[in-house]
C-alpha cells in the first residue's frame, strides 16, 4: 500500500542490566539454603544463572526456588511458591558441575530468590548470577 511503512520488529531490543554475582563459590550446607532478594521496580523478568558443583558422595542436587512480597517482609511460604510451579531444579550427577538459567517473571516489587541443596547429607558449592530485563 503506498505510504505504509514497516518498521522491522528487530530494531526494539529489551534493556538489560550486566550480570552481578550474588553467591561466589559459597558452601551451602546439607538441607540448607541460600537466598537473596531482588527488587525489581522497572523491571519485568530476572535471570538467574546458577552453578553448582556436587560433592561426589551427594544424593540429591539443588533447587532454585523463588517467592514474591509486595513489601519485602512478608513473602510466599516455600510450600505455596513451589505448588504454584515457582522452582527449577538443576540436573544431577554426584561430583559433577551443573550450570542452569533460570527466567524468573517478576510479578511484585520483591522477588527472594533462594539456592536450596536438596542433599540431607552434604554441602555443595554454588556460585550465581542476576541480569534483570526491562
Amino acid at each position: 500500500m503506498p505510504g505504509l511503512r514497516y518498521t522491522s520488529l528487530l530494531t526494539i531490543k529489551g534493556e538489560r542490566t550486566e550480570p552481578e554475582r550474588v553467591l561466589s563459590a559459597q558452601t551451602i550446607d546439607a538441607a540448607s539454603l541460600a537466598e537473596f532478594t531482588v527488587s525489581g521496580e522497572g523491571y519485568s523478568a530476572v535471570v538467574v544463572t546458577v552453578r553448582a558443583t556436587y560433592d561426589a558422595s551427594a544424593t540429591s542436587g539443588v533447587r532454585v526456588r523463588w517467592l514474591y512480597s509486595p513489601d519485602n517482609t512478608n513473602f510466599d511460604s516455600p510450600e505455596d511458591a513451589e505448588d504454584a510451579g515457582n522452582y527449577s531444579d538443576l540436573t544431577f550427577s554426584a561430583g559433577a558441575t551443573r550450570q542452569r538459567t533460570v527466567l524468573i517473571p517478576l510479578l511484585q516489587k520483591y522477588t527472594k530468590v533462594q539456592i536450596v541443596n536438596q542433599d540431607a547429607d552434604y554441602a555443595v558449592t554454588v556460585s550465581a548470577w542476576k541480569v534483570l530485563i526491562r
